[in-house]
C-alpha cells in the first residue's frame, strides 16, 4: 500500500505550548507521581512538551501520521483521534513509570526535540474502520523511525 496523502485530511502542524520566547515550554511530569518507587521507563525521563489538535476528530477511529519536514515519522491507528493525541500531547504522569504509556512519552519527546531541531512536525488523519490492516502495510511499507512495531497485524 502507497501513502497516498491526499486521502488524508491534514490536521494540523503540531506546535508545543509556546513561552514569551517562543521557546517550547518543557514538562516534567512525573515529578507528581505518588508510586515512584516503580522506576521510570526508557522513554519516561522527559523533558515533554504539551500540544493540541483541536476536537473536530472526536470520536473518530482511523489511521494517523506524522511528518516532520514532509518525511514519514510514524503510523498509528485509534479507535479515538482526539483521545489519542490528547494522551500523546499531555503526559500523564504515571505513564513515565514502568507499566505505562512508553509510547506516549516516546511520542511527544519525537515531537518536541524536532520542534526544538528546527523542523516542521504535520499531523494528517484518515478516517477509516479498516486501520489495523491500513496501519500495518503503511508500517511495512515506509518503516517510520518513531515506530517500533508492525502495528496488531493479529487484528488484521
Amino acid at each position: 500500500m502507497k501513502l497516498e496523502l491526499d486521502k488524508f485530511d491534514r490536521v494540523c502542524e503540531i506546535i508545543p505550548k509556546l513561552d514569551a520566547n517562543n521557546e517550547a515550554v518543557e514538562f516534567f511530569p512525573q515529578s507528581r507521581y505518588k508510586k515512584q518507587y516503580l522506576g521510570l521507563h526508557k522513554y519516561g525521563k522527559g523533558p515533554f512538551c504539551k500540544f493540541t489538535i483541536g476536537k473536530q476528530y472526536f470520536g473518530k477511529m482511523g489511521v494517523y501520521v506524522i511528518l516532520v519536514n514532509d518525511e514519514v515519522c510514524y503510523v498509528g491507528e485509534c479507535e479515538n483521534f482526539s483521545k489519542r493525541f490528547y494522551a500523546y500531547g499531555n503526559i500523564s504522569p504515571k505513564n513515565c513509570f514502568e507499566g505505562g504509556r512508553s509510547t506516549n512519552c516516546r511520542i511527544n519527546t519525537n515531537i518536541l526535540t524536532s520542534f526544538k531541531s528546527n523542523n516542521t512536525v504535520q499531523l494528517y488523519f484518515l478516517e477509516t474502520s479498516d486501520r489495523f490492516k491500513i496501519e500495518h502495510e503503511l508500517i511495512q511499507e515506509l518503516a517510520p523511525p518513531w515506530n517500533k512495531t508492525l502495528g496488531k497485524p493479529s487484528k488484521i
